[in-house]
């Protein structure tokens, strides 16, 4: 349990280092202590909107607002929040293909024809069978 812990933490910290990583470079510098905190409330509001898909809206509005409260622009806010979505993505998207790769091998490989021998022909009755 405690190796669960520290991974998630150690996850976590990554992630606000990703952030203020992106503010240095935009040339929005912010301490990571800010940073961090940032990071915390923004996973505590997605927590809470955990019956929306992906909080899909939710994560880019606790992004301006958190972000106004900590001095950056809405853009800068906005633009975090689409650099977070673009690494969803970039994980997410091949993830998704290579899954539907597979259940698409399953279903062809169900779906194909096995090689059934043709049913044989009963041999034609003669005039005189028939007759008889």
């Amino acid at each position: 349990m405690w190796s669960g812990f520290f991974l998630h933490l150690a996850c976590w910290v990554a992630s606000a280092l990703e952030v203020w990583i992106a503010l240095r470079l935009a040339g929005r510098a912010l301490d990571f202590a800010v940073v961090l905190v940032i990071e915390s409330l923004l996973y505590a509001i997605r927590t809470v909107a955990f019956a929306i898909p992906n909080a899909v809206g939710v994560q880019e509005g606790a992004y301006i607002l958190l972000g106004g409260a900590f001095g950056l622009t809405p853009e800068m806010a906005l633009a975090l929040s689409l650099l977070k979505r673009a690494r969803d993505l970039a994980i997410g998207v091949p993830a998704l293909g290579s899954w539907q790769a597979i259940e698409g091998g399953r279903l062809w490989r169900r779906l194909a024809p096995r090689s059934v021998t043709p049913p044989v022909a009963k041999a034609a009755r003669s005039w005189r069978e028939d007759r008889g």
